[in-house]
């Protein structure tokens, strides 16, 4: 259990440095288009320092969209990053995967970054 809020704790702090940078620009298409390059290039650059094995940019693109796809399906982040955890090339490289993808292609799970005993109560 405290491997979990070891791994997940960086995640945490990348999420919301993500979170920070990026303002609501849904005024201009081209500032989204900028925005979203971004946070692409943002998450390619978790996704590669972590040491994942992925084959290129855009398989590794693909599979950040697929734990989104699978977190909005009702998964948690840690059921996710289990079923990452070959194809990234670890649980530790699954983890960055996940907790890259949130920021950069799914803001809208950012939830399940923090177990619910974590969250701050509203």
């Amino acid at each position: 259990m405290r491997l979990r809020y070891l791994v997940i704790a960086p995640l945490v702090a990348g999420a919301a440095f993500l979170s920070a940078c990026s303002g609501d620009d849904s005024s201009n298409s081209s500032s989204n288009e900028s925005t979203s390059e971004a946070r692409t290039s943002v998450y390619l650059q978790v996704v590669k320092s972590s040491g994942s094995s992925y084959k290129d940019d855009d398989a590794a693109v693909a599979a950040g969209k697929k734990a989104c796809s699978e977190l909005a399906s009702g998964k948690s982040m840690m059921e996710v990053i289990d079923s990452m955890n070959t194809e990234a090339g670890g649980k530790g490289q699954a983890a960055a995967v996940v907790g890259a993808a949130i920021p950069a292609f799914c803001p809208d799970q950012k939830d399940k970054i923090l177990p619910s005993q974590l969250r701050p109560s509203s």
